[in-house]
């Protein structure tokens, strides 16, 4: 299936916008935060951990550990 120049560029205006969103609903909401809100910097403290975490175990669900290496 081929996409016309006007599907193609609906596409690319929609990533766009999506990306900018993602991007900035985060400043907009926060913006009159105080340094003292305790949530946000418990999770400012603990995601990035989660984060590595979460990619170590999805490297590692394939590979056996009671098998032979070949």
């Amino acid at each position: 299936m081929t996409l016309t120049l006007m599907q193609t560029l609906i596409i690319i205006l929609m990533v766009v916008i999506g990306t900018m969103i993602t991007r900035f609903l985060p400043f907009i909401l926060f913006k009159n935060h105080n340094k003292d809100n305790t949530y946000i910097n418990y999770l400012g403290e603990v995601l990035p951990y989660a984060a590595i975490g979460l990619l170590v175990i999805y490297c590692l669900k394939n590979v056996s550990f009671t098998s032979p290496a070949l």
